[in-house]
């Protein structure tokens, strides 16, 4: 049995960054006899139960959140649909767009299993397991986990990235804003799973009665910090692949008032002690943020310890098209009521914008204005992230098939130059990347562009000295 987020983002006919081929599912390349995809608990648990009644491994086939090899013993799911197999994709790289959509369109808990011949046997991907309820999540997050690194581990020395998370709380997992980059929404659904608020301050008394806790919670939030709580109000999960893009949903739920409970709540259990702190520091979804005064008071004035994560991705709207991000003016007015908020708390802060360079369908014209809004606004970036086609993603399908999800052709910064050119278009500040943008620039006519940036690198470069 293989499971995890790799393997999960694995399960179908996929593109590999790394090796730059299609490669078939990894339950056929790993030859094992299941697969569990998503957050697994629930499939885990029924296969755990099954083995211990005496099945076979044939008789495992059909549980939901898994996906098994096609055998005599083992048919394929009473219904199901047929995705172009991995030796149609290769021989047809547009056919990878079709069968990342058709798949899409039907992995959700009452979607339809799929299944894809891989050339060396057909697999059957059963739909994702139902999301976990309220209860079910208090119970997983009270288990004893300890929090310190493995035994096994230890003897290399500690884990760094441990440190991050050792003293933040998950309060639920799921994130409906279905970016084209991200891959949450085939791993942990769309559907939010919350924590209730009695069960999160709970963990925050008891990570507080450690001997090494300093005082500090450095995050409490998930995918998106302030989707906490936030439901369907027909209480069913659909197609759409997002809940708030290109418009929000009438039939969510967009309420902040039990995430603002559970921040007062918090609020309360910080001013029991002295010296305790609890910053936000998962990424906040701006579109829904702007939507609630009180929301956005609470969290500048409390929750921010100087800087907040959050990710416009882009200044261009086409570009922000292709991503699935809402229009940039939207991400103005958030910062507006930030920097007014922060003033009105009496506090210095700032935002930490992250951006993605060479995604699928940005144009060497919409990285130039990106960098024409950051020069203007004397913005210098360090959040920079060069695309990179990641498993079970809209934009690694795009990357991949050269076509939108309406099958339209798109431009792709493809190999180094491309897409160094783009990253250093919005590292602008950079000296090391100042040749490549002036001749760039220059080919463009770009002059005055090309002499604000040359100020920038240099004085960069005397900083240095």
């Amino acid at each position: 049995m293989i499971g995890g987020l790799e393997a999960s983002l694995r399960r179908l006919t996929h593109y590999d960054y790394v090796e730059d081929k299609i490669k078939k599912s990894i339950l056929t390349d790993s030859k094992a006899d299941i697969l569990v995809h998503g957050m697994g608990e629930l499939a885990v648990c029924e296969i755990a139960e099954k083995l211990s009644a005496g099945c076979t491994i044939d008789q495992l086939a059909g549980i939901p959140g898994t996906a098994y090899n096609l055998r005599k013993n083992s048919p394929a799911p009473e219904k199901f649909f047929e995705l172009p197999s991995c030796r149609q994709i290769l021989s047809d790289n547009k056919l990878f767009m079709q069968a990342h959509l058709e798949y899409q369109k039907r992995c959700f808990p009452e979607g339809e299993a799929v299944v894809q011949d891989q050339g060396a046997g057909r697999i059957a991907v059963m739909p994702p397991s139902r999301p976990l309820s309220e209860a079910e999540m208090d119970r997983l997050y009270s288990l004893p986990f300890t929090r310190e690194t493995h035994p096994d581990c230890r003897k290399e020395g500690e884990v760094p990235a441990l440190e991050s998370v050792k003293f933040s709380i998950t309060t639920h997992r799921g994130c409906f804003g279905g970016c084209s980059f991200c891959s949450i929404y085939f791993h942990q659904g769309k559907e939010i799973s919350s924590r209730s608020e009695g069960n999160i301050i709970k963990e925050l008394e008891k990570l507080s009665k450690r001997k090494d806790f300093k005082g500090t919670i450095q995050d409490i939030g998930g995918p998106t910090a302030n989707m906490y709580a936030m439901k369907c109000r027909k209480q069913k999960i659909c197609s759409r692949q997002s809940c708030i893009y290109p418009n929000i949903c009438k039939h969510l739920d967009c309420s902040c008032e039990k995430l603002i409970s559970l921040m007062k709540s918090v609020l309360r259990w910080k001013k029991a002690g002295r010296g305790r702190n609890a910053f936000v520091a998962s990424g906040v979804r701006y579109d829904l943020a702007v939507k609630s005064d009180e929301y956005m008071r609470i969290l500048c004035k409390e929750f921010v310890g100087g800087h907040l994560k959050v990710a416009p991705e882009h200044f261009s709207n086409n570009t922000l098209k292709y991503m699935g991000k809402p229009r940039f003016g939207l991400f103005e007015k958030f910062e507006n009521k930030f920097n007014e908020e922060s003033r009105k708390a009496g506090k210095e802060q700032y935002l930490v914008p992250y951006f993605i360079s060479s995604h699928p369908g940005c144009t060497n014209e919409d990285a130039e204005k990106l960098t024409e809004h950051l020069v203007s606004k004397n913005i210098m970036p360090r959040q920079v992230q060069d695309f990179t086609p990641s498993p079970l993603s809209l934009s690694t399908a795009m990357f991949v098939s050269g076509i939108d999800k309406n099958c339209n052709k798109i431009f792709t910064a493809k190999g180094s130059s491309a897409k160094k050119l783009q990253f250093a278009l919005l590292r602008y500040y950079e000296p090391k990347h100042f040749g490549i943008i002036s001749k760039h620039l220059s080919r463009k006519r770009k002059f005055r562009l090309l002499e604000q940036i040359r100020k920038k690198a240099d004085y960069q470069k005397k900083r240095k000295r």
